[in-house]
């Protein structure tokens, strides 16, 4: 018991030793100058801010002249910061008490703590979403429509086969609109849509073995 004990925490020293490593110098120091080079108020407001910047970065986002009137060059350091932090707890997977825990580590003052904290918490899953957005990763298909057409009739023929044809549309909506959008489309006959369906089949069959095992 005592040795899993040690390796328990003998692990969660490491973790924490490799934790505090994510955060430059400058960094730090940006987020030591919340509620001390920076008074509360202020702190507060930029952190807010920078909650926006980090969620929307493409965003056209108000100033906030009162934030910068005082000391314009640590306010600015802050904000980086603030974004930087919030940037690499999500790429990190740090919950709220992780969080904390490292700024604790680097002697923040406690009423930026509990505000960076606080923020944290309420925006996460909003956080994570963003990240995911984050670098080039193949498209998720999310919703399929589909057609029969079947020319019966053309201006270069007076007669058809009549054999049907599909037309499929494979896309996925868009987390923040809720706009369609169109990954790939094609057409195929009856025989081609029976083999695309099985090698579906196929793949859902291997998935499920690996799975298994």
């Amino acid at each position: 018991m005592a040795t899993a004990t040690q390796s328990s925490t003998s692990n969660a020293n490491s973790e924490d030793a490799n934790n505090s490593g994510l955060l430059s110098a400058t960094v730090v120091a940006g987020l030591q100058n919340l509620g001390t080079t920076l008074n509360a108020a202020i702190s507060k407001t930029l952190i807010a801010n920078s909650m926006k910047l980090t969620l929307h970065p493409d965003a056209i986002i108000a100033p906030v002249p009162e934030i910068y009137a005082t000391n314009a060059a640590s306010a600015k350091q802050s904000e980086y910061a603030v974004v930087t932090l919030y940037a690499v707890a999500t790429k990190h997977g740090w919950d709220s008490g992780t969080l904390r825990q490292q700024l604790e580590a680097h002697g923040l003052h406690a009423s930026a703590l509990d505000e960076l904290t606080r923020v944290y918490e309420d925006n996460r899953k909003e956080l994570v979403l963003r990240q995911l957005q984050l670098g080039h990763n193949f498209p998720h298909i999310t919703d399929v429509q589909w057609r029969i057409v079947c020319d019966v009739k053309s201006s270069t023929s007076g007669s058809s086969s009549g054999a049907p044809h599909f037309h499929i549309n494979l896309g996925q909506y868009r987390q923040s609109s809720g706009e369609r959008v169109t990954i790939v489309e094609f057409m195929c006959n009856a025989e081609e849509l029976h083999s695309l369906i099985n090698r579906l089949k196929d793949i859902e069959r291997h998935c499920n073995q690996v799975a298994i095992t």
